[in-house]
């Protein structure tokens, strides 16, 4: 049994539980147990793309044609094109992957060139373990480029379909899409920005602009909405490496939002941020960079919390905030 599949037994008990509400104070132990368990290989070599000249000259193609379409007109993208420029969101090259592949899906899901069919498909396909778990239990790989816009075609999706008077994201794969993210979410570790000459994987800044839309969603149940912010507390308790180039400010931004829906969020938001607390508290501190990393993440964490000023927090998360601002800073 790989590690993948494990996680997914495991979260798959700990969501009935939570659901059937028997989970609560004991989820983040639960969470933390999962996390550092897994085991991270020396990364291996990425399978690379190819034909992206031809597949961009393509898009090139398809997009002079819907520029010259008339009020009213709609021209759809094909099935065997869309799956084939799907596959270059893995590409380490910025020009491939982000200026060309990743707007001209943008453009192609937000202008009505995709059929409700090819939404369906697309969304279900980017939630596909070969492609948003790609090389994710190694060490930092060029896979987290797949991940990572896989994340944001993904938030592209689910704004539309919010948007949609015939959405197209169902119950079922709604579940789909929370089941993998979940999973996503207690296994991704690589924090990495902006890399030169590849361009942006900015994997937790995607990551928040997916979870903003999941959380906005009515048709998502409470008790689902509360493990995902169980998973990305976990995630960012136990991260060893920097969030710098704006991921934490819109990190805590969503959670933020969230905790302001329902008071059952802002008390679990409390719980973890306690907890994080402790972490430093009990645990032996050593000398090195990753502990001290470690340290930084949150306070960086709540110094976003305090950015954000009064009425943007719970009471009880701002006075959290402010009681503890000095602690360690």
């Amino acid at each position: 049994m790989n590690q993948l599949t494990t996680i997914a037994e495991k979260q798959s008990i700990l969501l009935r539980q939570l659901h059937a509400g028997d989970l609560f104070e004991s989820l983040p132990d639960l969470l933390r147990a999962i996390r550092e368990e897994l085991v991270y290989e020396k990364a291996t070599p990425v399978t690379p793309v190819l034909g992206a000249d031809e597949s961009l000259a393509q898009m090139t193609t398809y997009q002079k044609q819907w520029n010259q379409l008339e009020e009213g007109q709609v021209a759809y993208l094909e099935d065997a094109d869309l799956r084939r420029f799907v596959a270059l969101l893995s590409s380490p090259d910025e020009s491939v992957r982000d200026t060309g592949t990743f707007f001209f899906l943008g453009n192609a899901i937000q202008n009505g060139h995709l059929s409700k069919a090819q939404m369906i498909w697309l969304t279900e396909e980017l939630m596909a373990d070969n492609r948003l778990f790609d090389h994710l239990l190694e060490e930092e790989n060029e896979a987290a480029y797949y991940r990572s816009y896989c994340l944001a075609v993904l938030a592209i999706l689910l704004n539309e379909d919010a948007v949609r008077a015939d959405p197209f994201i169902s119950n079922k794969l709604l579940e789909r899409i929370l089941f993998q993210i979940g999973i996503y979410l207690l296994a991704e570790k690589d924090t990495r920005g902006f890399v030169e000459e590849h361009g942006w994987v900015h994997s937790y800044t995607h990551l928040a602009n997916v979870l903003g839309l999941l959380f906005e969603r009515k048709d998502l149940k409470r008790a689902d909405k509360l493990y995902l912010l169980a998973c990305l507390m976990t995630n960012l308790r136990t991260i060893n490496t920097p969030l710098t180039m704006g991921e934490m400010g819109r990190l805590v931004g969503t959670v933020l939002q969230l905790s302001k829906q329902h008071q059952l969020y802002a008390d679990y938001f409390l719980l973890t941020l306690k907890l994080w607390r402790q972490d430093l508290v009990n645990e032996p501190f050593a000398q090195s960079r990753a502990s001290w990393q470690m340290l930084y993440n949150r306070v960086d964490f709540f110094q976003q919390i305090l950015a954000y000023g009064p009425t943007a927090s719970p009471e009880i998360i701002w006075e959290y905030a402010q009681n503890t601002k000095n602690y360690l800073s």
